[in-house]
């Protein structure tokens, strides 16, 4: 298993912020499944990168992200994969 940093460069190399990377890794280290709300701009290149990441990593999680339209914010889902 990548240390927490080397998991904190894996996703804020392609794009993630630094806050969402932070929590990811949380949920990783933790097993622990969380959500929240921000406004940073999500797109499908990002969550395709992301996809790649996790499944070239070997994390054992699921993200979703679903827009906020009417908030112009987003919400994230990690769930952690048994």
């Amino acid at each position: 298993m990548p240390t927490e940093e080397e998991m904190m460069s894996h996703f804020t190399g392609i794009g993630i912020t630094e806050h969402d990377a932070m929590i990811i890794v949380d949920c990783i280290v933790t097993r622990k499944s969380c959500s929240w709300v921000n406004n940073d701009p999500v797109d499908d290149k990002l969550l395709r990168d992301l996809q790649d990441v996790i499944v070239k990593h070997g994390y054992r999680i699921k993200i979703n992200v679903q827009p906020v339209p009417t908030r112009s914010k987003f919400i994230w889902e990690v769930k952690v994969l048994a």
